[in-house]
């Protein structure tokens, strides 16, 4: 596949994310704070987005030696760390993401899976990485707008519930295989091709920065399903 129609496939979902927690985001203001925690959290995604692909044309995300920590590693724990402090901050925020058919329904853009396969059909992805991270992929973003439909049904809940965890869970085993697969003190599998190409702009923009925002969806989904919703959202 060539480095442009990869480019677009990968950047063109990675917008289209972008714009849409964007467009939830400021449909579920219902205050000037929670305006502004809109504008302000639309602005950060866009800057953070930016950011990794600035550093991934920059190799910033390749693994320099055979013991360091690996950069896309580093990246995702410094992600998960800035979105839980921000959450647990910010009760606006926080009421911005309450609407559980949206928040099921940004999983879509996980059709991108199809992509991992087609990569490994020409011979830049391992099968080991490619077949559970991309078919996985394709259940949940097939599958997205049927949860979000039945969300309001007596059994919406629980189907909700599961579609969540099968999301996390197909989540680990990318990331996991993805470094077992990569070069690097963490590799287990000396697959040919390795997963190296997922560190390299535009790929990279999956693991660091749709995959974050990805688990971050979930767990957001996952802890209103339990515990109870955080605020009522705006209809």
């Amino acid at each position: 596949m060539s480095a442009t129609l990869l480019t677009v496939l990968i950047a063109l979902p990675a917008v289209a994310v972008l714009i849409a927690l964007c467009f939830v985001m400021w449909t579920a203001r219902t205050s000037p704070a929670t305006s502004r925690a809109a504008i302000l959290s639309g602005a950060v995604l866009a800057l953070w987005g930016a950011l990794v692909a600035v550093l991934g044309r920059r190799g910033a995300f390749l693994q320099p030696d055979g013991d360091s920590f690996p950069p896309i590693g580093m990246a995702l724990l410094v992600a998960f760390a800035v979105m839980f402090v921000a959450f647990g901050a910010s009760a606006s925020l926080r009421s911005l993401f309450t609407n559980q058919r949206h928040l099921l329904r940004l999983n879509v853009w996980r059709l991108v899976g199809a992509v991992f396969l087609l990569l490994m059909l020409d011979g830049q992805m391992p099968a080991l990485w490619a077949l559970p991270a991309g078919i996985g992929d394709i259940v949940v973003g097939a599958t997205a707008f049927w949860v979000a439909s039945r969300f309001p049904t007596p059994s919406g809940p629980s189907i909700a519930i599961a579609f969540n965890l099968f999301g996390l869970a197909d989540l680990a085993v990318a990331v996991g295989l993805g470094v077992m697969t990569s070069p690097g003190g963490l590799q287990v599998f000396r697959t040919f091709p390795t997963a190296e190409l997922a560190t390299r702009f535009p790929l990279v923009l999956v693991p660091a920065f749709l995959v974050p925002l990805a688990c971050a969806l979930h767990v957001i989904s996952l802890a209103q399903l339990i515990r109870g919703p955080w605020s009522h959202s705006r209809r």
